[in-house]
């Protein structure tokens, strides 16, 4: 008696990419219902059927990542990287790139995600996002200059994008460049001009360039847009104090841009701002 075989016979009129093919989907389908654990075993099905596809390594990847298997989905992104299987397959990958430049910042490896988000910028340069996400990782690696760069194409592929501008407005702020963080923050501000938090942002960056009085109007703006926030309040009073050049309020403005305040400091600033009796 032949011994039975585990697949269908639909199954066993499909060829082996037809078949790699149908459980790919079905890993798919898996996913998005939120089965991550089926779905990797459909992806590992389909990765055994064809080994050497570009296309199913990387899927297979996605699904270890998706069930927390850092480690081996991250091999098999390192070998992916190293081998340049998914570019000599002709084969637009830019989502998987991104998903290898992910993990490797998952995993501090700043070097290679930077490889990573470098493939997917040059597989879509018109996508400020992949731009970002490589600026970002430059900018960990101390690689300013070059982060500067990619911002600066995005800002000139979308002007009027708020979000970039306050990116470049940060990154201005990482490398003491004040004025320059100042602008870019002020555009932030034009494009988004209903945003409370650009508005503290912009604040904090007038106050780092010794510019009180204007940093005053913002916080004043922020205040005004939601009232009941202590922590506005409480700026826009250390905002006044610094005005009225008190020395006793020496402190980190980084602090104050990056929302690193905390109760100490509230206290501290409300209890100097309150009238001597």
């Amino acid at each position: 008696m032949e011994p039975q075989s585990p697949l269908t016979p639909e199954e066993l009129a499909l060829s082996r990419a037809e078949l790699s093919e149908l459980h790919a989907s079905q890993g798919d389908l898996r996913g998005d219902d939120g089965d991550f654990s089926g779905a990797l075993q459909d992806y590992k099905k389909a990765a055994q059927l064809e080994p050497t596809s570009p296309a199913r390594l990387l899927k297979l990847a996605e699904g270890y990542a998706a069930n927390d298997l850092h480690h081996k989905a991250f091999q098999l992104y390192q070998r992916a990287l190293e081998t340049n299987i998914i570019e000599d397959a002709g084969e637009d990958m830019t989502e998987a790139y991104v998903g290898m430049g992910d993990l490797c910042r998952t995993f501090a490896r700043s070097a290679a995600a930077v490889r990573s988000y470098e493939r997917a910028v040059r597989s879509r340069p018109k996508q400020p996002f992949l731009r970002w996400k490589l600026a970002v990782s430059l900018a960990t690696m101390g690689l300013y200059d070059r982060a500067e760069a990619q911002l600066q194409i995005i800002l000139e592929q979308a002007p009027a994008d708020s979000f970039y501008h306050f990116q470049l407005a940060d990154l201005y702020r990482i490398m003491n460049r004040d004025l320059d963080s100042v602008q870019h923050m002020a555009q932030a501000v034009e494009f988004a001009p209903r945003d409370d938090y650009y508005r503290l942002r912009l604040g904090a960056a007038l106050l780092r360039a010794n510019m009180t009085e204007e940093a005053v109007e913002q916080f004043e703006a922020a205040a005004r847009m939601k009232p009941t926030n202590a922590s506005y309040q409480t700026l826009l009073l250390f905002a006044h104090m610094r005005n009225n050049q008190q020395p006793e309020i020496a402190v980190d403005v980084d602090k104050i841009e990056l929302g690193a305040y905390d109760e100490d400091f509230v206290n501290r600033i409300q209890r100097l701002a309150a009238p001597v009796a």
